[in-house]
């Protein structure tokens, strides 16, 4: 037996740069009773909801087509599109919408990155409707240092006389969806949410194509809602029962400029796609889109979890001004730099700036204060070219 150490060898961790998975695509979905009890007490589980990481996984669970056709909720799309178009994503099912209880479910679950509702706007309650889920679930929930990226609400029954001026509210968080498959007209959450999770934060949900495809989808020049095999998105319809190809080019515009998300296909190009991911907020505002939340989302939870072992800890100072010293704003620069690089790397923004004023004194009193910036990656919403003929090209 060797009793003499002489060379102690330590074991280090984190050299291969290995990081834990993402969860941008965590998402939850929140349906109606489903009319059967003991489904019901599968997807409340209590009120902690239920996990859910592929199609068979529900099915295996009773959440089947005919369940839901028999039942109080539609749910088995909404389910069966988010795992379609969202193979990798995680999705988060509850029943039960009321404030407290989703708020109690978001809780427990802290994963969630956003969540999707399958409403019905009462004609008199819908700014009402979208300011409690904004103040009552996402405002709170982010005094408490989560962040929740969004909140889609599906407006069943939907028609162009009940249009109100989305962008007038004051709830940058939540996006209201008013559009079916084709197949159903209720609102199709589910497909909107699938498109949410196989995007990358910065990307807009209305993108002809997508940056990282399902494999089964890679060979394909875009990623498109349309499945013509299933019947899926060949005619979408307003969730009133209108098709989009019934209504005018000032009808749908006139939506598009009020905040809602449809879809609608491209004059001549195969394929049905969402509009757009446009938030309850004005166009004057820099999260008036899903993606510009979820960026600015991102950034904020790195930075803070980069920075938390930091918290209460000691702070060297100039000797002669009291000031913070040198060496310690550039050990936290680097903190900083070094989280926001990772999106850089992940191509999630175009780039970023830390700043820290060395000229701060730091006491229980004075925070020390940074200031970050990230460059939003741009998104082309239209091409204008500028075609002629020519006799020859000089």
């Amino acid at each position: 037996m060797a009793e003499l150490a002489g060379v102690k060898i330590e074991k280090l961790q984190g050299g291969l740069g290995r990081k834990n998975p993402s969860t941008d695509s965590h998402v939850a979905l929140i349906i109606k009773a489903t009319g059967n009890a003991a489904l019901d007490a599968i997807i409340s589980n209590a009120g902690k909801g239920l996990i859910l990481t592929s199609l068979s996984q529900a099915e295996s669970l009773g959440l089947t087509l005919s369940a839901s056709a028999n039942g109080a909720s539609p749910f088995y799309e909404h389910i069966s599109e988010f795992f379609r178009l969202a193979p990798e994503g995680t999705l988060y099912l509850f029943n039960n919408k009321t404030v407290a209880n989703l708020l109690a479910f978001i809780k427990e679950n802290k994963e969630i990155k956003g969540f999707g509702i399958v409403d019905d706007f009462g004609a008199a309650t819908q700014e009402d409707t979208i300011a409690q889920y904004q103040s009552g679930i996402i405002n709170v929930l982010a005094t408490e240092n989560r962040l929740i990226d969004f909140g889609i609400i599906g407006w069943n029954n939907f028609n162009v006389a009940n249009v109100i001026d989305l962008t007038e509210l004051d709830a940058p968080q939540i996006s209201v969806l008013v559009v079916g498959s084709g197949t159903s007209t209720f609102a199709a959450v589910g497909a909107f949410l699938g498109m949410l999770a196989v995007r990358k934060v910065n990307e807009n949900a209305g993108s002809v194509d997508i940056q990282n495809k399902p494999l089964e989808k890679r060979g394909s020049s875009d990623y498109t809602l349309t499945d013509k095999n299933k019947g899926l998105w060949v005619n979408p319809k307003l969730t009133g029962g209108a098709t989009i190809s019934s209504l005018t080019k000032a009808q749908l515009t006139d939506l598009e400029n009020k905040g809602y998300i449809y879809a609608a296909s491209y004059e001549g190009y195969p394929g049905a796609f969402f509009t757009n991911s446009k938030t309850c907020i004005s166009q004057a505002s820099d999260y008036c889109f899903i993606e510009n939340n979820r960026v600015w989302n991102k950034a904020a939870r790195t930075l803070r979890i980069a920075l938390l072992p930091e918290v209460k800890g000691v702070v060297k100072k100039n000797p002669t001004t009291g000031f913070i010293k040198s060496t310690t704003i550039s050990r936290w620069t680097g903190i900083g730099n070094k989280a926001l690089e990772q999106m850089v790397t992940n191509d999630e923004i175009s780039g970023f700036d830390i700043y820290i004023n060395p000229q701060q004194v730091v006491n229980s009193t004075q925070p020390v204060k940074i200031k970050a910036s990230v460059v939003m990656d741009g998104i082309v919403h239209e091409f204008e070219v500028a075609l002629g003929l020519t006799n020859s090209i000089n």
